[in-house]
């Protein structure tokens, strides 16, 4: 292989062939693995990544076009109690990639250290020796770059958005052909933008579309994950949610018919952690390429888990901060995206000792001069942490507390009867003064309902959850 341009991360198609570059400073190797497959048999061609300026590996192939499927072999040491993961017998994600194929195939295999079982049972200190080629989805060479975007631009004080679910919102219309539902054709279906304009919705927030994957746990519970709270890799569009081979090109077209209607797409985007759980979790990417700069650890062995998910994305390492930026400006410049409402912000604005809304990721989202020009959503609060008012401009926030004093007024006598419910009502309605001081109405998404707990329709139809079949006993 001949050197690449170091400075493009990911795949970058060109006349003859295809850059590839990793970012991976602790390696002490990197292999490209190609894969090719004939009558259901599986062929894996390796190519060392033998260029290396600075942390980056790098390297061209000539002949490889979009479609080629890949992924990476990282070498380097396994001493999980200092932190290091490396097991080049795992096959790894491009973090860069915009596009994915296969499933997961959920089998001892996927994991980095020797499980006994599907489900991760072992010892977390043993490295596993088995392939897990063949288990895990393959990142995918895609060639498609910024383009011209016909936004609608509507501003903050003539925003009302609507929270949907690409599967949810249509796989039941059956104004769509049965194809196209649940998928994002089904999204930009004319039935479907119909029935928003009649709605009066000028954005739709979708929940995350960013390719995702079941956790082991609820896999094997005979579960799946229908949110998408669970990332595999941050700026490729979920793959089943496409009804053609193209997610990405069928993913544009829903976008720009909802503009063409002036309606803007807002992501939900989950930056704060991924798909490889807590220290028994798989290892599908991030932990195999470089464990100790994109996770929060507590000690070496044991991750900082704000989340609630197993791990916790490290938003203070200079890395991890581009990557998310990087993955920003593909949504907004490939895809066409308006805005990102950040699932549990607040994870991703930690220091070292607590939340800083002034730290490193949110300050470069902040200044970024493409990304302060699209709407900047924060969910303020993680399972740690709270901080509802305290984002700098250009972000507005999730309001829970016009939420509750709305439901409380709402749903209950004692607060339609007592001056304070009243008052503080009114702070609401008004855009909550008493949290936003200076930075005016409009830094409020005011919220009755969304996809944590009931429905509008439930809120005001039950007293007591009947969430019997999740198996959570909540």
């Amino acid at each position: 292989m001949r050197p690449a341009n170091p400075n493009f991360l990911g795949t970058q198609v060109t006349e003859g062939g295809t850059n590839f570059a990793l970012w991976a400073p602790a390696a002490d190797a990197v292999e490209l693995c190609l894969f090719e497959e004939s009558d259901g048999s599986l062929t894996e061609t390796r190519f060392a990544l033998a260029h290396r300026e600075g942390p980056i590996w790098h390297g061209y192939l000539a002949g490889i076009r979009a479609g080629q499927r890949y992924g990476y072999r990282v070498y380097g040491p396994w001493r999980p109690e200092q932190g290091w993961r490396f097991n080049p017998n795992k096959l790894l994600i491009d973090p860069y990639a915009h596009l994915l194929a296969g499933e997961i195939t959920y089998a001892p295999e996927i994991f980095g250290h020797r499980s006994a079982d599907a489900i991760g049972t072992g010892d977390p200190l043993i490295q596993d020796s088995r392939d897990s080629a063949g288990f895990v989805p393959f990142s995918v060479v895609t060639d498609y770059t910024p383009r011209p975007i016909h936004r609608p631009n509507t501003s903050w004080k003539r925003s009302v958005i609507y929270e949907a679910h690409v599967r949810g919102f249509t796989i039941n219309n059956p104004d769509i052909p049965v194809e196209q539902r649940g998928t994002f054709a089904g999204l930009g279906h004319p039935s479907t933008i119909d029935y928003l304009q009649r709605l009066g919705v000028t954005a739709v927030e979708l929940l995350p579309i960013h390719h995702f994957a079941t956790e082991v746990n609820v896999f094997h519970r005979g579960r799946i994950n229908h949110w998408g709270y669970n990332p595999l890799a941050f700026s490729a569009p979920h793959r089943p949610y496409a009804a053609t081979n193209d997610p990405i090109k069928e993913l544009q077209d829903a976008v720009d018919a909802l503009h063409a209607a002036g309606i803007e797409i807002i992501l939900d985007v989950v930056y704060n952690h991924t798909a490889e759980e807590g220290k028994l979790g798989p290892t599908y990417s991030f932990r195999g390429i470089d464990n100790k700069t994109f996770y929060r650890s507590i000690v070496d062995d044991f991750y900082d888990d704000v989340t609630g998910c197993g791990n916790t994305l490290d938003s203070r390492r200079p890395f991890v901060t581009r990557m998310i930026v990087d993955s920003l400006h593909w949504w907004s410049q490939v895809i066409g995206v308006d805005g990102f409402r950040f699932d549990l912000t607040t994870a991703i604005a930690r220091n070292d000792g607590g939340i800083d809304t002034y730290g490193p990721l949110i300050s470069a989202i902040s200044a970024d001069p493409l990304l302060r020009e699209r709407k900047l959503i924060a969910e303020p609060w993680d399972v740690a942490g709270y901080a509802l008012g305290d984002f700098p401009h250009p972000w507005r926030e999730w309001n829970d507390a016009y939420r509750d004093a709305i439901r409380q007024f709402w749903l209950a006598d004692s607060a339609r009867g007592h001056s304070k419910g009243v008052s503080d009502l009114a702070s609401r309605v008004a855009g909550s003064h008493d949290i936003f001081y200076f930075r005016g109405p409009t830094s409020s998404i005011n919220f009755i309902t969304a996809h944590d707990g009931f429905t509008l329709n439930d809120l005001v139809s039950y007293n007591e959850k009947h969430n019997l079949e999740n198996g959570e006993n909540n």
